[in-house]
């Protein structure tokens, strides 16, 4: 059997699913791009990601993963107990995810707004 590169219990995937999983993840990617963005704009080189498109999703994923939760919050009104439990797992797990993100972004939003 192949050892995995990243460990995460298979318990966990399947609570999440896979796309809410990648939404999750490219979170977590930019949310590690987030210190690093010093308010230029560079649109020549490979710096184009982390000055340019990595802003553009972070602020997607800010109205995204709140959607998501809403949502998830709606679908939880008429389900099983069973599924409820699985539903707020999701919306505590989102939550965590995109109070970290606001907060590595932080100071960019700071310095964007001149605040």
């Amino acid at each position: 059997m192949p050892k995995r590169i990243i460990s995460v219990p298979r318990g966990y995937l399947e609570k999440l699913g896979v796309l809410r999983s990648l939404l999750l993840a490219s979170a977590l990617v930019i949310t590690g791009m987030g210190p690093f963005v010093d308010g230029t704009a560079d649109l020549h080189s490979w710096r184009i990601f982390p000055t340019v498109i990595a802003p553009t999703l972070m602020v997607i994923l800010a109205f995204s993963i709140p959607l998501d939760m809403t949502m998830l919050r709606i679908f939880m009104s008429d389900s099983t107990n069973n599924e409820r439990q699985r539903l707020g797992f999701v919306i505590r797990v989102e939550a965590i995810i995109l109070v970290v993100m606001l907060a590595a972004w932080y100071p960019f939003v700071l310095k964007v707004f001149a605040l």
